[in-house]
């Protein structure tokens, strides 16, 4: 692959060649700055075909930038890469549509184990995003310790509910998980605004004139504007820090980054060329139970945080779990569409200790396909044993002839086992 960047400009054209990073946003901001603030373009088209690499930071700043632009009344056309596997991402993450999203549609991406770029306007759009994306690691992620994915879902949730509280953006937010490594047990999320920014935002309250000054401190305990406590921040940092992973935020005239290796390292620079709102690319590392749980303590005490699964699963005046199979996934005649329904079954089953049942209902479910209900149902039951899974699994509001699907596949697995 060709490591190098470099970007172009042709009267009213950037063109973008090579890879790129987060080294790269900042001349792409400068080139974008002459084209609408120089020149006075009020068309630009963004040419990605040479390029080889792209990483959802510096192209969620992009997709951010485009938003706001045309917001100003610039329009922004895209021509996507040449590289079939960077058009299909494109399209895919969602970056295609939010660059130009009168020649790009938004994306009908299916699968489970990314979450396309979800722009939010309101506490209700972000509850939905956050919602969306710990369903996607809920689904595809085993072996995640529960609290340690509810510090994941108080850190997306601080972050993203900044972005209303303070930047004071008119485009919203864009938010992203933009990958997990399930072999090196990593989470990687991206928020991103063109709001007022962290230094405009904290600087009467610091009484710093510095922006580097402010993005240092912005990570700090209980530095707030005073609107909040101040640890939304502080505690996103933490659990990158703590946990081994990275941590990048952009805003106004200075960067920070956090590294892990080879040694733990701060650095936060003056940056010549402004990040006009704001942009944090945050990895997270859960291969440690309890790491990233034991990041969020503020004051000295250990933040107490409900979580998506109790506020959606859990039925505990019941004791048991509720898992309405129709909301769930939206097909029913695949294997792999079976997968993440039994790993999000698995997860919830581990979650519960206390041999809580899991009431699986079936209302309003089509038909299933053998290898549906073999993934789903029938590897479960090897899984768990079967022992567990008639004291744990129960069905309900299934018809005869999905009960019959699901008998077999149990009948056929249980025959596999005693034939080995």
């Amino acid at each position: 692959m060709n490591q190098y960047f470099e970007i172009n400009r042709i009267d009213n054209k950037i063109e973008f060649s090579g890879k790129f990073g987060m080294t790269e946003m900042h001349p792409f901001l400068a080139t974008l700055y002459q084209v609408t603030n120089k020149l006075g373009y009020q068309d630009i088209i963004f040419d990605f075909s040479k390029m080889t690499a792209a990483f959802p930071g510096p192209m969620i700043s992009v997709c951010s930038k485009s938003i706001s632009l045309r917001n100003e009344n610039i329009d922004m056309r895209l021509v996507l890469p040449s590289k079939k596997s960077l058009e299909s991402l494109f399209l895919n993450t969602n970056w295609a549509y939010f660059i130009s999203p009168e020649e790009y549609p938004q994306s009908s991406f299916k699968g489970y184990t990314h979450v396309p770029t979800i722009l939010f306007n309101d506490h209700n759009e972000q509850a939905m995003a956050v919602n969306k994306i710990l369903d996607a690691i809920l689904s595809s992620i085993r072996n995640i310790y529960r609290k340690d994915l509810s510090a994941v879902e108080w850190a997306i949730n601080e972050i993203s509910d900044n972005v209303l509280v303070h930047s004071k953006s008119k485009a919203g937010g864009l938010i992203q998980l933009s990958s997990f490594n399930t072999r090196q047990k990593r989470i990687e999320y991206v928020v991103c605004d063109s709001g007022i920014g962290i230094p405009n935002s904290l600087r009467q309250t610091l009484a710093i004139s510095s922006d580097v000054q402010v993005l240092d401190m912005s990570i700090k305990e209980g530095v707030t504007n005073g609107n909040g406590v101040g640890n939304g921040l502080y505690g996103s940092f933490q659990t990158s820090s703590m946990s081994g992973g990275y941590f990048h935020l952009h805003s106004g005239n200075a960067s920070l980054y956090f590294t892990p290796k080879p040694r733990p390292a701060l650095v936060v620079r003056d940056e010549r060329i402004p990040f006009d709102g704001t942009l944090l690319v945050s990895c997270l590392d859960y291969s440690v139970p309890s790491l990233l749980e034991n990041a969020l303590v503020f004051g000295g005490k250990k933040e107490a945080v409900s979580d998506f699964i109790e506020l959606k699963y859990e039925d505990i005046d019941a004791d048991r779990i509720n898992f309405t199979l129709v909301n769930e996934t939206a097909a029913f005649g695949t294997r792999p569409a079976g997968l993440p329904v039994r790993n999000k079954i698995i997860n919830l089953l581990d979650y519960h200790r206390s041999n809580f049942p899991i009431v699986v209902d079936l209302s309003n479910v089509p038909l299933l396909s053998s290898s549906f209900a073999d993934e789903v149902f029938g590897k479960l039951f090897i899984e768990i044993g079967e022992k567990e899974y008639r004291s744990r699994v129960v069905l309900r509001n299934c018809d005869k002839m999905n009960k019959m699907l699901i008998d077999r596949s149990l009948h056929q697995r249980k025959k596999m086992i005693g034939s080995t």
